[in-house]
């Protein structure tokens, strides 16, 4: 029970923290560095809601937050596409490093619908396949 109350608390702390970063219009770069390094503790999470929340919330906070340096989260979602817990994991964490990677190939998918994460990394996969078939 206790593992379940921390597992609990690490996810409403990572959701109430990520929803005041990108409520704020003037935020700080070392308030969002700071916000990167806690998405990366929070992809360590041994549950894998907390890490697959994680990677979707950063990608939000790289669409409200282009241009900042994302490294240290590129390299985590690196190690979780190559050694993640879960196959989703792993699925969602690749499709995530090429979202940070090629930004401006996903440049046009808004995040608005916080409720349905499913629907982004799908409009992701899509985009691929787009740009599979127009290279062909």
């Amino acid at each position: 029970m206790k593992q379940l109350s921390y597992k609990t608390v690490t996810l409403l702390l990572l959701v109430a923290f990520s929803t005041t970063i990108l409520a704020q219009k003037s935020t700080t770069e070392s308030f969002i560095n700071k916000a990167i390094s806690n998405f990366v503790i929070a992809m360590e999470s041994n549950n894998p809601g907390v890490v697959e929340s994680s990677i979707f919330i950063s990608m939000n906070m790289k669409y409200q937050y282009p241009y900042m340096n994302y490294t240290k989260l590129v390299n985590k979602l690196n190690e979780l596409a190559a050694n993640g817990k879960t196959p989703v994991i792993r699925y969602k964490a690749q499709l995530a490093s090429l979202y940070f990677n090629y930004f401006n190939i996903f440049e046009d998918i808004k995040f608005t619908d916080k409720e349905n994460p499913d629907y982004y990394f799908r409009q992701i996969s899509e985009k691929l396949e787009q740009q599979s078939v127009a290279y062909k």
